[in-house]
This record gives C-alpha cells, structure tokens and sequence, in this order.
C-alpha cells in the first residue's frame, strides 16, 4: 500500500470530508477492538491506509483533530493509530507487539507477518 501525492493533497484539502467517506462505513469497527479484528483484511486495509494518510498530513501540516472546534468531526489521529493496532493485535491474537511509531503500513505488515 503507498499513498500517492494525490491522495494526500485531497486529504489535506478536505479531511473531514475524505476522512467521513472512507471511516463511515466502518463505524462499528472504529467503536469496539473485537468488531475491528472481525473485518475483512481488505476492509482493515482501507482503515489503516486511512489513518496513514492521517499520520502524514498531521506530520506535514499540522492537521489532526481540534477541541476547540466543536462541530470538527475528525478524530485525533492518535487515538485512531492506537484502535487500529488493538485491532490489528486482537486479529493476529498478539498482546506483545509494541507500537513502533512511525508509518502504521509498515506497522501494520510487520504485526501481521509475525
């Protein structure tokens, strides 16, 4: 999985929305570890391809989750990184993986190869 210029322009310009279109089906999943692990890898795929592109443009430009803003639906991108790999461990059914930081695709592949 690489995430194109592209893509990381869009998601700069419009987070909100892109972030909306891409985690609104998985709502379920992004609520509760369990429901996340019982995901299809394509669909986890999508998640943690999401929550990347999140990792750069806070990286790059500043742009994460505001709460001074309350109509600001982002959710902090830490908090989403730390889901996922709650999830990611509950489906490898692993308790001692250590968060690397870092690119989560990367993370992620390396979890789920062990």
């Amino acid at each position: 999985m690489v995430i194109e210029t592209k893509e990381l322009a869009l998601a700069r310009e419009h987070p909100r929305g892109t972030e909306r279109r891409r985690l609104l089906p998985y709502r379920d999943a992004l609520n509760d570890a369990a429901a996340y692990a019982a995901l299809a890898e394509s669909d986890r795929d999508a998640i943690v391809r999401w929550v990347e592109t999140r990792r750069r443009i806070k990286e790059e430009f500043g742009i994460d989750h505001d709460p001074a803003n309350l109509a600001d639906p982002l959710l902090p991108a830490e908090r989403l990184r730390a889901h996922v790999l709650a999830g990611e461990r509950a489906a490898a059914q692993r308790t001692d993986f250590v968060d690397p930081g870092g690119d989560l695709i990367a993370a992620v592949a390396e979890l789920r190869k062990s």
